[in-house]
């Protein structure tokens, strides 16, 4: 006997690696033209993952709206990484991240 899922979930790969990318880019467009804005930096890009996952998820219901927010974090995560490499910090930094992405798809949603 195996169990056979009753529905499909599809994430929107297009929009979660331009969600990942543009938070990414956006924070550190930030800090370009804002140079007091590196103090704050991981917690812009964590909130910029947020908002941008939120509007990743807003037409999306059910078991989509937190892959989607996984997918967005993970995405804005690695970006993270490759541009401002792989220090302690920066990991740290990526794993909150993830969660941002989850916590910015499912934040305010009815169950």
């Amino acid at each position: 006997m195996s169990i056979t899922p009753q529905t499909s979930s599809r994430v929107p790969v297009a929009a979660v690696l331009v969600a990942g990318l543009g938070s990414q880019v956006v924070d550190d467009a930030l800090t370009t033209v804002l140079p007091p804005a590196v103090v704050l930096s991981g917690l812009i890009a964590i909130l910029l993952t947020a908002g941008a996952a939120r509007v990743v998820t807003r037409s999306r219901t059910g078991a989509d709206v937190a892959r989607t927010g996984v997918g967005v974090g993970i995405a804005s995560a690695v970006i993270g990484l490759l541009f401002g490499g792989l220090g302690l910090i920066a990991i740290l930094l990526a794993g909150v991240t993830v969660v941002a992405g989850v916590a910015g798809a499912a934040v305010g949603r009815r169950p």
